[in-house]
């Protein structure tokens, strides 16, 4: 069984450890944490955990940056969805990112 990279398990794991069922408070780290989504490559990932990561990075980053009325860039695609989710479509994140940072540990069991 091939296995994610160690990287992987050890930026991941620092992604997920702050994030709570509180929403308010989860959303704040996921901006504060935004970069992650970015550093961490699916390639990185095993085979079976890629496409997981692969979806949840372009779904943080549907709604594009924020751009002002000069066309300047004020918020990242990744803040700037984060900023318009919902409460459930941001529990639902935070459970996948939660879940997956599992299934990455027990690769390494």
């Amino acid at each position: 069984m091939d296995k994610s990279n160690i990287f992987v398990h050890i930026e991941l794991s620092k992604l997920a450890e702050s994030l709570t069922t509180s929403i308010p408070i989860s959303k704040k780290h996921l901006k504060a944490q935004a970069g992650y989504f970015n550093i961490i490559p699916p390639k990185y990932f095993s085979d079976a955990l890629s496409p997981e990561w692969q979806i949840i990075t372009e779904e943080i980053k549907q709604k594009g940056p924020k751009i002002d009325q000069d066309g300047k860039v004020i918020a990242s695609a990744v803040i700037n969805t984060i900023d318009q989710m919902s409460e459930q479509e941001c529990s639902n994140l935070v459970s996948r990112v939660i879940n997956l940072r599992e299934k990455v540990s027990k690769e390494f069991e």
